[in-house]
């Protein structure tokens, strides 16, 4: 049974001549081009446009009017089918800086109503803290490694929770809590070419399955009730643009 990777990078599937539903997300704003491209050999393909928290440093020059007016030139002419990834990482400098330019993509994401993909390290409260200020957006918190209650929260805010190689360590949060979280919460995703499952050296869309294997022994559910699940909440999320708590 097919499933559908809600965060895959182009560098692990650009020679793929496979067409599947796949979502690939920007990590710079340019990006958004060679997406565009890949768009066109697969249509099947969601392609994001946004600036990956790594990389703020790299507008700290930019006025937020600019940076704003920068990526929506972008969204008008690329038309891309999400925003992200953008997000907030406390690892990585230019905290400040990360979290108003995360105001500008989700700006953005509700005006041109687009659904957003986040990345989210070690900054869980101050995420929360942003997205109770917009009200009906939608989209998916990328390699969500927390608690059944932040699980809850992001529900109420119109997000699914993207599940991957985290599932595999059972001192994660994630595995303490998968139990508590709805099925109708859950989109599985590789990262691919990162965060590879056991030693493997680099991940790939097709070890989403070990993914879903893990969470049916963890739930004690059967395996076609995760993918199918996990592939309407694709569906639902990039195709009929309903949130998870519609």
């Amino acid at each position: 049974m097919l499933i559908y990777d809600s965060h895959c990078h182009l560098e692990a599937i650009k020679n793929d001549p496979r067409q599947t539903k796949i979502a690939i997300p920007a990590i710079l704003p340019e990006d958004i081009e060679a997406l565009f491209k890949y768009r066109k050999r697969n249509p099947y393909a969601k392609i994001g446009l946004g600036l990956h928290p790594w990389y703020a440093n790299k507008f700290i020059n930019y006025s937020n009017e600019n940076f704003n007016n920068y990526l929506e030139q972008l969204i008008v002419e690329y038309q891309p089918d999400f925003i992200g990834e953008c997000g907030l990482d406390k690892n990585k400098p230019e905290f400040e800086l990360q979290q108003k330019l995360l105001h500008i993509h989700l700006e953005l994401a509700k005006k041109h109503q687009k659904p957003v993909v986040l990345h989210s390290v070690r900054a869980t409260n101050e995420l929360l803290s942003i997205l109770k200020q917009y009200k009906n957006l939608r989209g998916i918190v990328h390699a969500f490694n927390g608690n059944s209650e932040t699980a809850k929260q992001l529900l109420r805010f119109g997000f699914y929770l993207g599940i991957g190689s985290l599932i595999l360590n059972p001192e994660s949060q994630l595995s303490k809590s998968i139990e508590k979280i709805p099925l109708s919460q859950i989109i599985l995703e590789t990262d691919a070419p990162y965060m590879p499952p056991y030693e493997v050296q680099y991940s790939h869309p097709y070890h989403s399955l070990i993914y879903a294997e893990r969470i049916t022994q963890l739930k004690k559910i059967a395996l076609r009730e995760v993918i199918s699940s996990s592939n309407t909440n694709w569906n639902n999320l990039f195709i009929r643009n309903i949130s998870v708590n519609s």
